[in-house]
């Protein structure tokens, strides 16, 4: 050491004190070791029970993931969409079912059909499914209407309400024609 403290500056070595002055800086230079500390805080997570049993957890389960087991069973499962579609909209919805391999995962789920609506009441009419629009035309025609007058499009009773509608329509029309010919039978007396 002092071979390297000789070759900086003769003129400045000339006392004892004057090297450790040299030798105090070089000790500054370099950074302080910290003295190993002890936590007696039970809330430090170096101390904490909680901190050592999820430190061994997490190495139980590596180790199980290297020894070759094939799944790790974790307190949350999280599942991923199987689709593009990353929200939670009305066309992606799922539901969480257990696979025969005992796996979770998201199956989802198709959108409900509506069944054809009566066009004059708006009840539904019996006798059609409700199927989606694609579906309905993939089926035969005799599976989308009733043989009946207006048999996909209209309800029974307001197919009933048309006839007699139209009975009475007809009725008028006969009874305005009769009464027209009268008071005009009557003008030439």
């Amino acid at each position: 050491m002092e071979d390297g403290l000789s070759q900086i500056s003769a003129p400045l070595l000339t006392s004892q004190a004057c090297k450790e002055c040299v030798l105090a800086k070089f000790a500054l230079a370099r950074p302080p070791r910290a003295p190993k500390e002890t936590h007696t805080n039970p809330d430090d997570c170096q101390n904490s029970s909680r901190f050592n049993d999820d430190n061994r957890r997490r190495r139980h389960l590596l180790d199980q993931r290297y020894r070759g087991s094939r799944t790790v069973t974790m307190a949350n499962n999280r599942l991923q969409y199987r689709r593009r579609n990353p929200y939670n909209t009305r066309s992606n919805k799922v539901r969480i079912v257990k696979t025969p391999g005992g796996e979770l995962r998201y199956l989802h789920i198709k959108k409900q059909g509506t069944a054809p609506k009566c066009g004059d009441c708006g009840i539904k009419l019996p006798g059609i499914p409700a199927l989606r629009p694609r579906e309905y035309s993939q089926i035969s025609r005799p599976k989308k209407n009733v043989s009946r007058a207006y048999g996909g499009s209209r309800c029974a009773g307001c197919v009933k309400d048309r006839i007699v509608r139209a009975f009475l329509i007809e009725e008028q029309k006969i009874v305005k024609k009769v009464l027209k010919e009268s008071q005009e039978k009557a003008a030439k007396r």
